[in-house]
Formats: C-alpha cells, structure tokens, sequence
C-alpha cells in the first residue's frame, strides 16, 4: 500500500510504501529518519488520518479496518512537545 505523509510544519510530503503487517510506531521511525528529524526526548510524533491520531501499536491492516485507511490516503505527521 502506497501513502503519503505530509509534515505540516515544513509542507514536505513522502510518498512511502508499507505493508499490512507494519506497526504505525515502525512507520514514524523511518518518516523521522527520512525527513532528518532528529529523534529526542522533549520530542513525540503521531500519525493522524481523518482528523483521529493512529495508535502506535496498531498496523496497517488494522488501521484500514479500523479507520478505513486505503491505497494513496494522506496521513499527518504530528509533533508534540513532551511535557509542555
């Protein structure tokens, strides 16, 4: 299944291609690392589709089923500020 991420803090979309069987945590890891995010501690990311944030734990086949995620939807990536 092909997705885009778009991280609304610098406009840059990435178009990735995933599986059922990978976890939405797995799938920030790789977004993170591709866009040059450096991973830290006062730093949380999360998916969101139709306005509902992605549990971490979940896969993709489970958000499909659960959320309706589909082939070229267009996921947000979220960062948060832990703590603040």
């Amino acid at each position: 299944m092909r997705l885009s991420i778009e991280d609304t803090r610098s406009g840059k979309v990435l178009k990735i291609d995933v599986k059922d069987h990978h976890i939405i945590e797995r799938i920030i890891d790789i977004v993170i690392k591709h866009m040059g995010f450096i991973h830290s501690e006062q730093r949380s990311y999360a998916l969101v589709f139709n306005e509902r944030e992605l549990p971490n734990s979940i896969t993709i086949k489970d958000a499909a089923h659960k959320f309706g995620l589909k082939e070229h939807d267009r996921l947000i990536l979220w960062t948060k500020v832990v703590g603040g």
